[in-house]
């Protein structure tokens, strides 16, 4: 059994690693990226439409979530559809997919925890603006919206947001400029969807810069699960497990 596995056959027809390839591989990272950011926009508004602004906890959360994810959904399968000639890696689990799974979990949960030790040490140390705290608070469920915030991870956050930044994404990259920087930019723009509403905000820099460090090595790990096994159920799962045991974690404190 190999340790080191191969770019997934059948599924990405040729390489593109010359420079007319990597031209056009930086229009698509560029296009898809716009797209998803007024995707995003758009289905935020939608939310807001629909469901109005006295809408419950758990009904805000849920309805955002589900027209955020949809939006990244659509754009990836419509691209998938129409502009794509290769398919994401799609494949049932085996055996030796669990240690890259074990691995990814807690490479993961430490990341987290590094997180939440510079974060203590960093934020009481800088004053943040009242229209910064008011968002960071904004969205955060409780009590039914932790247990919906979970269901939702497995569900539909983990398998549509691989899809898209990995399967999608990852993928594409990986054709043109090799497996390290597909894992890399793909990190990167995991990063940017995580970052740039809190960035509109202007808060400072050294949290923007936390954030992103953040975002960025948790979209890599995620990259790096699916790069071993070479199938999305992979990193769907291991993002999925890691948001529902975080959004969990307070009903058991």
């Amino acid at each position: 059994m190999p340790d080191s596995p191969s770019m997934p056959t059948a599924v990405i027809p040729k390489r593109l690693g010359d420079k007319t390839g990597i031209a056009r591989t930086g229009i698509f990272l560029a296009g898809v990226v716009l797209a998803a950011v007024v995707g995003n926009f758009a289905a935020s508004l939608a939310v807001v439409v629909t469901i109005g602004r006295d809408a419950g906890e758990v009904v805000t959360f849920v309805a955002g979530t589900l027209g955020t994810e949809l939006s990244f959904l659509l754009i990836g399968a419509a691209y998938l559809r129409v502009g794509s000639s290769f398919r994401p890696s799609v494949q049932m689990l085996k055996r030796r997919a669990v240690p890259y799974l074990i691995s990814g979990l807690l490479a993961s949960f430490a990341t987290a925890f590094l997180s939440l030790a510079v974060t203590d040490a960093v934020v009481p140390a800088i004053d943040l603006s009242p229209g910064y705290m008011e968002y960071s608070n904004l969205g955060e469920p409780t009590g039914a919206g932790l247990v919906a915030a979970a269901v939702l991870s497995l569900a539909v956050i983990g398998p549509v947001e691989e899809l898209f930044f990995r399967g999608v994404i990852q993928s594409r990259l990986q054709a043109a400029l090799g497996s390290v920087s597909a894992i890399s930019i793909a990190g990167a723009t995991f990063a940017l969807f995580h970052v740039y509403p809190v960035a509109l905000l202007s808060p400072p820099a050294i949290i923007i810069s936390h954030m992103a460090a953040y975002y960025t090595l948790m979209g890599a790990i995620f990259g790096w699960v699916y790069y071993r096994t070479d199938t999305l159920i992979a990193p769907a799962l291991v993002h999925g497990t890691f948001n529902a045991t975080v959004f969990t974690l307070p009903l058991w404190m």
